[in-house]
């Protein structure tokens, strides 16, 4: 495989991205000649640039590659005071695209939260975060893949836990989430998600705990008639291993009926849930390995474990498309500021859904058409892997430098079509009073 030649225009992208960098790195070094006084300081602010070369940018069978340059600025806030900790973060990044400019989008992550104990023996959280990021090209329809449809997601929750460092405690969880798409063809997976939880926790002792307890979880779709809206009712089953220094676990398996439809005509029951692993033996190299297994409708994040899944398929917003994912990594430095690591990933995508009522598909000019009461059912299943390398370089603690190289492979199914290519990513990022 030959990684094709930059074009002028890519080279002049490529000489903007150097300048600016370097003009970041002068400022901060006139800005702050002593760093090292910000110890304390709860703020913070990091400015980085990203370039990135992919062959298969759209993700097709046809590959056309593209130059993406992506600028950001992050602020960070981590301040505790008495037995409130307070956190808040700002992202604001601007991507451009050398050949498919209509890609051009302005990106923001807003998130804040604020923790406390109080009385003798409860704890509470806030959360709450602000999203809005272009989707993916290989989300958007096989026959559309430029569309610049941008995906917005809002966020509220809460938790609030009775036994701090006793051997029982009971844990309660809330969210509200609202996902929304700017363009025309995607109002039907516009969604408004709430969620409850509660949870018994038994301290087996200071590394190993569990966990058991339901969860309900609700999603509408206001403009998909269809569906409606879905009602989820899980058993979650939880572990949690730490070993200072060596190895942490963290488990989650939920045992899910999902009821679909304003009627509930429609009843799937499935395990879903994550695991993750990292072990740091007595030599250099850390491993890890992330599992997951969700639906559509994973997109809650509670204290012990994070199972979020944004899976948008055209053909099916049902929840009955099962994604099981396998990350598997190691890293290790090689001097005091030199670190490298290379990491597999595995996803396989599983779509089994059974019709028996009027369903709607999408086509390419994005109207909704309701087709056939005759009983059907398609089942289809493909397989994303990828391949990745990166190096990280510490220059200063100001100052950090990355590269990556990507390799990536796609089967096909009823939604996605075959696909590979590889990508390389450069950036550098300047950070204040880190």
């Amino acid at each position: 495989m030959r990684v094709k030649s930059l074009s002028t225009s890519s080279n002049a992208m490529a000489l903007r991205a150097v300048t600016w960098a370097a003009l970041a790195a002068c400022s901060v070094l006139v800005a702050v000649p002593s760093v090292g006084h910000a110890e304390d300081d709860p703020l913070s602010l990091t400015l980085s640039q990203n370039l990135r070369r992919d062959s298969n940018l759209l993700r097709s069978t046809n590959a056309r590659s593209d130059t993406v340059s992506t600028t950001a600025v992050q602020g960070n806030f981590d301040k505790a005071y008495g037995r409130q900790v307070y956190r808040a973060s700002a992202r604001f990044a601007r991507a451009r695209y050398d050949q498919f400019n209509q890609l051009d989008n302005d990106a923001k992550n807003l998130s804040a939260s604020v923790s406390s104990e109080f009385a003798s023996n409860w704890s509470a959280s806030l959360n709450a975060s602000n999203t809005s990021s272009l989707n993916a090209p290989q989300d958007n329809p096989i026959n559309n893949r430029l569309l610049r449809n941008i995906r917005h997601y809002r966020s509220v929750g809460g938790t609030v836990q009775y036994g701090n460092g006793g051997t029982w405690a009971i844990l309660g969880t809330v969210d509200n989430n609202r996902q929304s798409f700017s363009e025309d063809l995607f109002q039907f997976q516009n969604s408004r998600q709430s969620s409850q939880g509660l949870r018994l926790i038994y301290n087996a002792s200071d590394l190993l705990s569990f966990g058991v307890g339901p969860r309900w979880v609700r999603t509408r779709y206001p403009n998909n008639s269809t569906i409606g809206e879905a009602k989820d009712k899980n058993l979650d089953f939880t572990a949690n291993w730490r070993v200072t220094g060596l190895s942490s676990l963290n488990a989650l398996l939920s045992l899910r009926e999902s009821e679909q439809g304003l009627t509930g005509s429609r009843r799937i029951n499935t395990v879903t849930g994550s695991l993750g692993w990292g072990y740091t033996p007595r030599g250099r190299i850390s491993y890890s390995l992330n599992l997951t297994r969700a639906t559509n409708a994973d997109r809650f994040q509670d204290v012990q474990a994070t199972v979020i899944s944004n899976v948008r398929t055209l053909q099916n917003v049902a929840l009955d498309t099962i994604t099981t994912s396998l990350n598997l990594s190691a890293s290790a430095p090689i001097t005091g500021k030199v670190s490298t690591g290379l990491s597999y990933g595995f996803t396989r995508f599983e779509q089994n859904s059974a019709r028996d009522r009027s369903v709607t598909s999408i086509v390419g000019t994005g109207q909704q058409l309701a087709v056939g009461n005759n009983a059907s059912s398609t089942s289809s299943n493909s397989r994303l892997q990828s391949l990745s390398w990166s190096t990280n370089y510490a220059a200063y603690r100001w100052l950090g430098v990355n590269c990556s190289l990507q390799f990536y492979k796609q089967s096909a199914d009823v939604s996605r079509p075959r696909y590979d290519g590889h990508s390389v990513d450069c950036g550098a990022n300047v950070t204040l009073d880190p």
